[in-house]
């Protein structure tokens, strides 16, 4: 794929993430975030998925996640079976603050230990839940 025209779709788009999961009520979630910061989601996301917190008594039922498909790029997203859960991508925002609340539960309950990386998640989670990370339009 050449990059005519790339920098002006990246704008207008949002990439998705297909992420699996290995106990939860939902197989997998679809969590999609503008594209402009897309690079900067994924390597958070990334990180998190290597990191010992990606296990279910840290993040619950998306514990053991692993991301499988990242698409960019995406001018529209139609979901086709209204009643399945699984059919509606999650904004980035909200995905983030299913992770951030139960991190923010063991923390309170003294079961989450004072780290570089738990600053580090909890601090990325806190701005993609709270909008900071991605520009608003």
């Amino acid at each position: 794929m050449f990059g005519l025209g790339k920098k002006a779709k990246k704008l207008d788009s949002h990439d998705m993430l297909i992420i699996k999961t290995e106990e939860g009520k939902r197989h997998f979630y679809q969590v999609t975030f503008p594209s402009v910061v897309g690079n900067d989601i994924v390597s958070m996301l990334e990180k998190l998925q290597k990191s010992k917190y990606n296990k279910p008594e840290f993040l619950g039922e998306i514990g053991g996640f692993h991301i499988i498909t990242y698409i960019e790029g995406l001018m529209s997203v139609e979901v086709k079976d209204e009643n399945d859960l699984e059919a509606h991508p999650l904004q980035i925002q909200d995905f983030a603050n299913v992770l951030l609340r139960r991190l923010e539960a063991l923390e309170e309950s003294g079961k989450l230990d004072e780290s570089d990386d738990t600053a580090f998640f909890m601090g990325e989670l806190t701005m993609l839940r709270d909008g900071s990370f991605v520009p608003q339009q």
